[in-house]
């Protein structure tokens, strides 16, 4: 028997609070590109309505592992988790004005505040199921990688303890086990700076700082782990993502110079918060050997262009061009997954790493972020606001023939000149 008795009461309410919700999102400029047709709209409000009438009378441990599905179902279509808990939002504060129409009023909105607690935990677990896997995956690429390169600047035993310090982190968050950071052999990056004397005391000093980033994030990770709290998880697993990414990155420095030239290029730029131009290409080598080495993997890269943006320089000034790059970054950022890369390429132009991602799947991906940062209203007075378009292009590269980066980059770019060619404002395939 379902432990939400009450909200049954809700069920006559029912078509009606599905339908606001519906209209909400369409009338919503990035929600909206959620949804092909009125007919989809349509699908989707019966779909939900059977499916919360149903879990109403589930066991809460079942409801939780529906709702760990349906976070797994969203991840895999490339929906962004922000973007499932503004619905979910909107959802609940509609089931919350419904319930004052009804009798046990306050117990019944308590009953609401459960539910969707328990939904939006439950559905971040899903998210996390999803982002595990395919980084435990990356990581057997990787140390498949390190075993046969003979070109590593730092000792291979010393790179291969730190990838199974990571393998054993990320299957004691898969596990919910316990993790003592302090007793692991690997963690600590002092043994890698005492490889790397030739670093200067500033990067030292960054190595240092990073370290107690990692120490801090996973001390706080497995605090909430174990509490069930998923919902705070999720952006502390991204960070330690990142830092991962950026640690291992430095086993590819082949020469003192390279070695440098690495850590200063994983610097992110200052405006955008995204990964710098230099370091764009050398990414993307990495992506393109791994499709050619894995049958059924593939990537896809979009280039992302501001729509007169010299205009906007001359019109408002420089102070108004940087806060358009800056929102442009968070856009970005926002609407990617934490294993995708964004990049900062030009003074106005950017690109997309979408890993695994089909071009169509990349399209979706995209088209929320124009919506998001073609919707944003942008205050130069009391008077004037303006707001900014964008153009995009993007290639799917899946094949395991040989080919050059210049060539895929080539057809990125003349995929950009179309959306530019058709009036700008559009996402080309």
């Amino acid at each position: 028997m379902g432990k939400f008795k009450l909200l049954k009461e809700l069920t006559v309410y029912i078509d009606e609070a599905f339908e606001d919700f519906y209209n909400t999102m369409l009338h919503d400029v990035r929600l909206g590109v959620f949804f092909e047709s009125d007919e989809q709209v349509i699908t989707l409000i019966e779909t939900q309505k059977k499916h919360f009438s149903a879990s109403l009378s589930l066991d809460i441990e079942v409801l939780k592992q529906n709702y760990i599905k349906l976070g797994e179902f969203h991840y895999d279509l490339r929906i962004p988790y922000i973007d499932f808990m503004k619905g979910t939002d909107i959802l609940e504060e509609h089931f919350l004005l419904n319930a004052q129409k009804c009798k046990s009023t306050k117990k019944l909105m308590g009953e609401i505040f459960e539910y969707f607690k328990i939904m939006k935990a439950f559905t971040a677990k899903g998210y996390l199921n999803r982002m595990l896997s395919e980084d435990k995956r990356d990581l057997e690429t990787f140390f498949e990688q390190v075993i046969v390169d003979t070109n590593t600047y730092l000792p291979k035993k010393l790179i291969l303890r730190k990838i199974q310090w990571l393998k054993e982190l990320l299957n004691s968050i898969e596990l919910n086990e316990d993790f003592n950071i302090e007793s692991r052999d690997g963690f600590l990056i002092k043994e890698w700076l005492d490889e790397m004397e030739f670093l200067t005391l500033e990067k030292r000093t960054f190595f240092e700082e990073l370290e107690q980033r990692i120490y801090l994030n996973t001390q706080n990770l497995f605090y909430f782990l174990h509490r069930g709290e998923y919902l705070e998880i999720l952006p502390l697993y991204s960070s330690l993502l990142n830092v991962y990414k950026l640690t291992l990155m430095m086993n590819n420095a082949v020469t003192i110079e390279y070695a440098n030239k690495v850590i200063e290029d994983m610097q992110l730029d200052s405006l955008t918060q995204l990964f710098r131009k230099d370091i764009f290409q050398e990414l993307l080598k990495k992506e393109i050997a791994l499709v050619q080495r894995e049958e059924n993997y593939k990537i896809s890269i979009a280039y992302i262009d501001l729509d007169n943006f010299k205009m906007v320089n001359d019109s408002f000034g420089h102070y108004s061009g940087d806060k358009v790059i800056e929102k442009m970054g968070e856009s970005m950022r926002n609407n990617i997954r934490a294993s995708d890369m964004g990049f900062r390429i030009g003074g106005d132009e950017f690109a997309l790493i979408l890993k695994n991602a089909t071009k169509e799947e990349a399209k979706n991906v995209c088209e929320k972020i124009k919506a998001d940062f073609s919707s944003y209203q942008f205050i130069f007075n009391d008077e004037v606001s303006f707001s900014v378009s964008v153009s995009v292009g993007i290639s799917e590269f899946s094949t395991q023939e040989k080919i050059e980066i210049e060539d895929i980059l080539k057809d990125v770019d003349t995929k950009l000149y179309l959306a530019k060619h058709k009036g700008k404002n559009q996402v080309c395939i």
